[in-house]
């Protein structure tokens, strides 16, 4: 299994199992993001028990929670041990850990508690008497985010206050995630993430030996491909009511961002409220709500649009349920076909977008902008729109196209974003002195396109750039 580029959450983890006093840390984000697979990697520097609770009921947790503790402990007898509760087998663990460290993760932890709803209040009891004299570091690692969210961080949880740290765990950046396909040419890594995003169980069903439409059939597209049902399974574990979610999911997937024209096309006008299901889609980090990255204040903007925040849910909304008929019959040629490479190339240009506003955050990061910018986003009101927009208090405005083009980028693309130049600054509390521009392209840039960036300082980037090769313009 290959496991790509999480430097710095492995740190965070490390730092915390290292400390010399006590810790409750809390590491949740969505399945399949690579949450186990990051727990296993840095508790092996760690003496350690790792249990991964299953739907049993408590008495066959607690009996499953034994064998663990006889495996990462190396005392074979415990293996048949009958543990009452957990409140007994906790205070075994703060007795292990009484004179030397010792690391506990409890993964899966939303079926531990759904098993047995008082494990919550009796972790607050112990750790509040007994595990402050101890060297015990807790990681409760769960994959229901809104569920980690609420009953675990929550306000009203007996946990809140507690913990010592947390990490959601999102999925890798795209610039991280084309590690994957490293032998693979820019345009061909792009349109992949545009597939599969950035969540590491999808990226290793893709074989980088083999080229990307065969991938996509066969981890994908085919009957019993591993990827066909995958997220029917991950949002019928969350949700009720599916059939309307999926039809909500659906709708925006199809280009849909607004609650009335997601309504509609959900078929759900007249039918209810639709904001409870996008405020629980939101919650499970599905579907984020978007304002333009001028608006002074987001909550309250009209202008939001909403969108699936995963590529592949976006790419199995639009593609895989609308035509599952025709894949089930083994039609996928003919899907493929018809309905998605003629397509795919929009699909691509989103996220391509994405990867582009990623780049200039990694940019201002490393101080690489005219400015330190506070913001960084996209921008549009009524028809128009910027691919890219950097916000400064003090410093330049920062527009940008990204063009996901055959052809290359020429002095037109420019030309146009600065008519738009005044509209963007008009949004501003106070309007820009002074504005710079930033091009991204597919293809490259014509000579007349690249004499003029040199003239008026303009910003190039070519997709490889995004994957970390130099520039060339």
């Amino acid at each position: 299994m290959r496991f790509v580029n999480r430097e710095a959450e492995m740190n965070i983890l490390d730092e915390a199992l290292s400390a010399p006093s006590p810790a409750l840390f809390v590491l949740y984000g969505r399945r399949r993001v690579g949450k186990t697979a990051l727990l296993r990697r840095v508790c092996r520097g760690f003496r350690h028990v790792f249990f991964t609770a299953d739907l049993g009921s408590r008495s066959d947790q607690l009996s499953s929670f034994s064998a663990c503790l006889a495996r990462g402990l190396d005392e074979p007898a415990w293996a048949e041990a009958v543990l009452p509760g957990w409140e007994e087998a906790l205070q075994l663990c703060c007795k292990q850990a009484k004179d030397q460290p010792l690391a506990l993760v409890l993964d899966e932890f939303q079926h531990m508690v759904s098993a047995d709803p008082s494990l919550a209040s009796v972790l607050q009891r112990l750790w509040d008497s007994q595990m402050q004299s101890t060297r015990l570091s807790i990681v409760l690692c769960g994959s229901y985010v809104s569920f980690m969210e609420r009953e675990v961080l929550g306000v009203r949880n007996p946990l809140y206050g507690r913990r010592t740290g947390q990490l959601l765990l999102r999925p890798l950046l795209y610039r991280q995630a084309g590690l994957f396909f490293p032998d693979w040419d820019a345009a061909d890594r792009m349109t992949a993430l545009a597939v599969l995003g950035g969540v590491p169980a999808y990226l290793q069903r893709f074989d980088p030996s083999k080229d990307l439409q065969s991938n996509i059939f066969q981890s994908i597209l085919n009957l019993g491909a591993p990827l066909f049902d995958e997220p029917r399974f991950l949002m019928l574990e969350e949700l009720r009511e599916p059939q309307v979610y999926f039809s909500i999911c659906r709708a925006i997937a199809h280009g849909n961002g607004r609650p009335n024209q997601i309504a509609q096309a959900a078929g759900l006008v007249g039918k209810g409220n639709l904001a409870p299901y996008l405020n629980a889609l939101q919650e499970m980090h599905f579907v984020e709500r978007r304002v333009p990255v001028t608006v002074r204040n987001p909550q309250r903007s009209r202008r939001s649009l909403y969108r699936l925040r995963d590529p592949y849910l976006r790419f199995w909304f639009r593609f895989v349920l609308p035509n599952k008929t025709a894949l089930e019959a083994g039609d996928a040629a003919l899907v493929w076909s018809r309905k998605i490479a003629p397509r795919l190339a929009q699909l691509t240009s989103t996220v391509f977008e994405e990867a582009c506003q990623e780049h200039l955050m990694q940019l201002n990061r490393q101080g690489n902008l005219p400015a330190v910018y506070d913001r960084i986003g996209a921008w549009w009101r009524g028809p128009h729109e910027v691919d890219v927009v950097a916000v400064a208090d003090d410093g330049p405005l920062l527009l940008g196209e990204c063009k996901w083009t055959s052809r290359p980028v020429g002095v037109g693309v420019l030309h146009s974003l600065q008519d738009k130049a005044r509209l963007v600054s008009s949004d501003l509390e106070r309007p820009a002195s002074e504005i710079r521009y930033v091009l991204f392209s597919r293809s490259g840039f014509t000579p007349k396109l690249k004499a003029e960036a040199v003239k008026k300082r303009v910003l190039a980037f070519q997709v490889g750039n995004l994957f970390g090769a130099p520039r060339s313009e």
